[in-house]
């Protein structure tokens, strides 16, 4: 069962109304950003589709690219991986003033975590589970468990069923748009209004 602690929200994704879950809770981490509704919204979509397990951030970024107008970075044409992160988040903060970065990747877990899905407010540290150490990014994280991880990182990453990280990447793309459809929605009607 979902659970909340320390403003992280963890869903499995056999689990009944996952979608309603997550897509409340990320609204309500937008909502908890200061300004959030004149700052820009950008996804970054961590990874690279070398490895199977590697490919949840770039399959949504793609996914999201197909199906709804939004600041993507990170699809399976122009992957956001360890060796251009750093540039890629100083581009995203030189061309976007204040950003809300969404920030997304795919993580290794303990057996009984893969499939879950994570959500909190704060950045995420990317590489971890292949040993790269790379910068805290992100304004809110969203994590994807693909495999349990043990001590052969790209091997764990690279062993990864695909039908694992696809259920994960459409379930996590189908709430970043029905989130972003939401907040425009709201934004729409209180420009009307006001």
């Amino acid at each position: 069962m979902g659970k909340q602690n320390d403003q992280k929200l963890t869903v499995h994704f056999s689990e009944t109304a996952i979608q309603a879950k997550l897509c409340d809770y990320l609204i309500y981490l937008l909502n908890r950003q200061e300004g959030f509704n004149i700052r820009p919204m950008v996804i970054l979509c961590i990874g690279s589709d070398r490895y199977t397990g590697d490919a949840l951030g770039p399959l949504i970024g793609s996914y999201l690219e197909e199906h709804i107008d939004c600041i993507v970075y990170g699809t399976l044409e122009s992957p956001v991986h360890a060796g251009n992160l750093v540039e890629t988040v100083n581009l995203i903060q030189y061309q976007y003033h204040h950003p809300i970065v969404v920030a997304i990747d795919a993580c290794l877990g303990r057996t009984n975590e893969v499939g879950n899905i994570e959500m909190w407010e704060g950045g995420i540290e990317a590489g971890i589970a292949v040993g790269n150490r790379l910068p805290c990014v992100g304004s809110i994280s969203v994590i994807g468990v693909v495999n349990a991880g043990g001590q052969l990182g790209y091997l764990d990453l690279q062993s990864t069923p695909l039908s694992i990280v696809i259920k994960l990447s459409k379930i996590i793309g189908n709430v970043l748009i029905e989130a972003i459809k939401i907040i425009r929605r709201k934004t729409e009607i209180r420009t009307s209004s006001g």
